[in-house]
């Protein structure tokens, strides 16, 4: 998965039919560009270049949605043994970045409505994985304060409870990472009111 912040209204300006290139071009380089290997970390446009956009590549994923995918399972195995408040805000965090939309939302949540991944609102020929509008990003850039915090307190149950060593993220501390980079990137969005995409490879 190709992981992009973008200026919502910027891109809402754009003609539905030429969006699809430019977002396609920020997640994979140029056309022409066979060897584009973007460092981890973040990317940014050429300053002489519209500064829309921003691309984020995690570390030791090698593109994969498979850590992502992982970093849900585990997370599944862990929440029974983390306090309530610390276990419904990282429900609400993880779910559109690990699950696709909250499974966790019920009646009795002590935190405000759950936070679904969409399709993308124009009518796009792109793998759209993961998209969420710049409200939806700051609801989750208050999970994120939520967690921050006290993720390190997950260390302890981490590895008392989920001692073997399955998929991707193996321990707290590969957990713990992905975690955090979904942070930086909520938090990277919500600071410009922006919208976050996640393409397949």
């Amino acid at each position: 998965m190709e992981v992009l912040i973008v200026d919502w209204a910027h891109l809402k300006s754009v003609p539905a039919g030429q969006r699809d290139e430019l977002v396609e071009e920020a997640a994979f380089g140029p056309d022409d560009a066979y060897d584009y290997l973007p460092p981890p970390g973040w990317t940014w446009p050429d300053p002489m270049e519209a500064r829309w956009w921003g691309r984020y590549e995690f570390l030791d994923t090698m593109t994969s949605y498979k850590a992502h995918f992982w970093a849900g399972e585990r997370w599944n195995e862990l929440r029974a043994f983390v306090d309530t408040p610390l276990r419904d805000a990282l429900d609400q965090f993880s779910a559109p970045l690990f699950w696709d939309g909250s499974i966790y939302a019920s009646p009795t949540s002590s935190v405000s409505p759950s936070i679904e991944s969409h399709a993308c609102d124009w009518t796009s020929q792109l793998d759209v994985m993961l998209w969420l509008l710049p409200e939806e990003v700051m609801a989750l850039h208050h999970f994120w304060g939520q967690v921050e915090p006290h993720l390190d307190t997950l260390r302890d149950p981490f590895d008392r409870h989920l001692t073997d060593p399955l998929g991707w993220i193996q321990d707290f501390a590969s957990f713990s990472q992905l975690v955090t980079e979904w942070g930086d990137v909520v938090g990277q969005a919500a600071r410009r009111n922006w919208a976050v995409i996640g393409l397949r490879c």
